[in-house]
């Protein structure tokens, strides 16, 4: 989801609910006043002192100080602690903004809330803030948390407080519907101002925005093919020292593609993509295996005995880079990976310098995670170069966990269940 999509979801929300706000106040007796008071009697008829007691617990954690300060703290504390600063400042600014809009309206238009309401509540009806919190807590977490799951939980929990705040005839319909309008449009329309700067997931860079726009030849995301084979290699080896160039460092070059890229597109084709630039050079990867101890099964079995020769050791006392490599590559094996059994898949990503800072490595990641979920894979992981904090920083505001590490690695994980 683009920014300008943001931007034009949140507008039209926006100006739904404002459309709404002056039909209500404009024609009080018309459709919307019939549907509100037809929908109240309703409530009234239907309600059980179940019912009214979940509305109530409702209320309580949608409203006063546990919607103005418990859950912004705590959603602000657990990213906090994820390390995303930037999508604890987007969410915060999105909570604060959906409120003073909220309360804005409320005290512009000053709508009469129904008269048999069961929980005292503050001036003005429309729109309903409990609902719109709910619904402004969703979308950023939907936003910042890109899993169907989230979703589907927000869509009900919003669903639910609209429909507590009729069953304690607090609100009318049309005020919890304002709500979700308005509450949806703030953490959209924040979202589209500081998406890229926040790393919001579900949100594409300027690449995609750009071809979107036919702004010429932009970067794209394709799936690998045997042509690109060589480009695999030389990306690899130009990635390969801690994100830097790592040309000449060992005396064979390949060595570093033939440990962490080309086993993968040769056993997982499918699960392997590339980036092309506009000029139709594959200038970016990113590979992976939806099984780790089939794939290390292979690698240990099939594929490292069938190009260990090209790369004979130095049979120094010192062991040289390359020795260490190859060293590495030949106790490659099942079983050595403590995180496989919670994270089966892992992967391995690179672009280089001239593709970086576009969105393409999010969306490289995200194109995977979607095929690993359509695969029904419960978790992934993946391994990096400790000195590499710019790595480590964009894996966590994917969603990534820093997982228990050893002095050579760090490693992340991510359940896609």
């Amino acid at each position: 989801m683009t920014r300008s999509r943001m931007l034009t979801a949140g507008g039209a929300l926006l100006a739904a609910g404002l459309v709404l706000a002056v039909a209500v106040m404009a024609v009080p007796d018309g459709a919307p006043g019939a549907v509100d008071a037809d929908w109240n009697r309703l409530m009234v008829r239907v309600r059980q002192p179940w019912m009214v007691d979940a509305a109530r617990v409702l209320d309580v954690i949608g409203g006063g100080w546990a919607a103005a300060l418990l859950g912004p703290v705590l959603i602000i504390g657990v990213l906090l602690m994820r390390r995303r600063a930037r999508s604890a400042v987007y969410a915060a600014a999105a909570l604060a903004i959906s409120a003073g809009l909220v309360q804005s309206i409320k005290g512009i238009l000053g709508r009469a809330r129904p008269e048999d309401l069961l929980v005292s509540s503050d001036f003005g009806s429309f729109p309903s803030g409990h609902t719109a919190n709910a619904a402004t807590v969703a979308v950023v977490l939907a936003l910042l948390f890109p899993r169907r799951w989230v979703v589907a939980v927000g869509v009900c929990g919003t669903a639910m407080m609209a429909l507590s705040r009729t069953i304690l005839s607090v609100h009318w319909l049309t005020d919890t519907i304002g709500g979700m309008l308005l509450g949806a449009a703030a953490a959209l329309l924040v979202a589209a101002a500081v998406g890229g700067w926040a790393s919001i997931g579900w949100t594409r860079g300027p690449a995609s925005e750009q071809a979107e726009a036919g702004e010429g030849p932009v970067p794209s995301i394709r799936p690998y093919r045997p042509s690109d084979l060589e480009a695999v290699y030389d990306v690899c080896v130009r990635t390969a020292d801690g994100g830097a160039d790592a040309r000449g460092i060992l005396a064979d070059d390949r060595l570093w593609g033939d440990v962490f890229a080309v086993p993968y597109v040769q056993r997982h084709p499918d699960l392997a993509w590339v980036v092309e630039s506009g000029d139709g050079r594959a200038v970016g990867y990113l590979v992976a295996t939806d099984d780790t101890e089939a794939f290390e099964t292979w690698f240990r079995d099939e594929w490292w005995p069938g190009v260990a020769a090209r790369y004979p050791t130095s049979g120094s006392t010192r062991p040289t880079r390359q020795d260490e490599l190859i060293g590495y590559a030949g106790r490659r094996g099942p079983g050595r990976e403590p995180h496989a059994a919670r994270y089966p898949a892992h992967l391995h990503i690179d672009l280089l310098p001239e593709t970086q800072g576009q969105g393409l490595g999010r969306e490289l990641m995200q194109t995977l995670l979607t095929e690993l979920r359509r695969r029904g894979v419960a978790g992934v992981h993946l391994g990096m170069n400790p000195d590499n904090t710019g790595a480590g920083a964009f894996y966590e505001r994917l969603g990534m966990s820093r997982l228990e590490s050893g002095p050579d690695s760090t490693m992340y994980g991510l359940r896609l269940d």
